[in-house]
């Protein structure tokens, strides 16, 4: 078992989204960065420093796909962003598929600049997990001992020792509920204001 952490500048729904019955991670750090996580492998998303570096998130991996895969899986309908809907339709992650070979976008108030959808399709993987910790702007304070999985700056830290990676996860189960627990730090508002992305 691996786990890997990074630092969440905005924490909008997008990504991770843990709306409709999964936490999903398709776009921003861990996938920007190509990460090789797998099944039974961890993220976990820790605030910035200026929001306490507290725990935002965290989702053991339980299965991982594509980009096309998922844009046409039954079970993630939901998560294709509706730009007429609520806020937490508007944050869907489900937002790419692929015609004549080529990566289209599903219509969304977010990654629309070409740098962007570049990024996010140069690794287009899903990560998906049934089990999850969301917080969102109830974020938690990791105790002294877990603090070595707060990353400083970007990219992620991993840690592939399964004691030190189980220490988390015990801490997390016996302390916490799964699911989610609040809503996104930086939440659209009902007016369709546009919220930041990662």
């Amino acid at each position: 078992m691996r786990l890997c952490s990074y630092i969440i500048t905005s924490d909008t729904g997008l990504a991770p989204n843990p709306f409709w019955g999964y936490c999903t991670l398709a776009m921003c750090t861990p996938n920007h960065q190509n990460s090789t996580l797998e099944k039974g492998d961890w993220f976990v998303g820790i605030s910035s420093k200026k929001r306490g570096r507290e725990l935002i998130y965290a989702m053991q991996i339980s299965e991982k796909t594509g980009f096309n895969e998922y844009y046409h899986d039954a079970r993630f309908l939901k998560k294709r962003p509706n730009i007429n809907g609520t806020w937490k339709e508007r944050c869907g992650d489900n937002m790419y598929y692929k015609e004549n070979d080529e990566w289209k976008q599903h219509s969304t108030n977010h990654h629309t600049e070409k740098g962007q959808i570049k990024q996010d399709t140069d690794h287009p993987t899903v990560f998906i997990a049934e089990k999850f910790y969301y917080f969102g702007e109830n974020t938690v304070e990791l105790p002294d001992e877990l603090n070595y999985l707060i990353k400083k700056g970007p990219g992620m830290k991993c840690k592939r020792n399964d004691e030190i990676a189980q220490r988390f996860v015990h801490w997390l189960k016996y302390n916490h509920s799964t699911g989610i627990q609040d809503n996104p730090f930086d939440r659209e508002q009902e007016n369709n204001q546009t919220c930041r992305t990662c």
